[in-house]
């Protein structure tokens, strides 16, 4: 899988996602944790271990503290109260920001945040 195409992708769908969407929380999961592909998926974005143990994917689009927990380390995100939806990804090498936008802001985070990653894997 060519990573940083796959969060190119993931971050243009969910710019255009018009709600919250499993399907693509699942995506997301399985771009983050490659190991995921490895595992028995039980139903959208749920994966048995092993050891019978579940892994679920977190609600990427759908909750503001898992979109979160997509910002690359040393990076920040920042918002604009005035720019409702916008948000910037920064990275520790005084970068150019990365953005995204979307009326409901788990996505609109999520997108930036894949954004930042597809572009540092294009670097590497």
């Amino acid at each position: 899988m060519d990573l940083s195409r796959e969060y190119g992708e993931l971050a243009q769908l969910c710019e255009g996602a018009s709600a919250a969407d499993r399907e693509l929380d699942a995506r997301i999961a399985r771009a983050m944790f490659p190991g995921l592909a490895d595992l028995h998926p039980l139903e959208i974005a749920v994966w048995r271990h092993g050891d019978g143990s579940r892994i679920r994917a977190l609600r990427y689009s759908a909750d503001k503290n898992a979109a979160m927990t997509l910002v690359p380390i040393g990076h920040w995100i920042e918002a604009d109260a005035g720019l409702r939806g916008h948000v910037w990804v920064y990275g520790p090498r005084g970068d150019e920001a990365v953005s995204a936008n979307h009326d409901l802001e788990p996505l609109a985070i999520s997108a930036a945040c894949l954004r930042s990653h597809a572009r540092a894997k294009a670097r590497s």
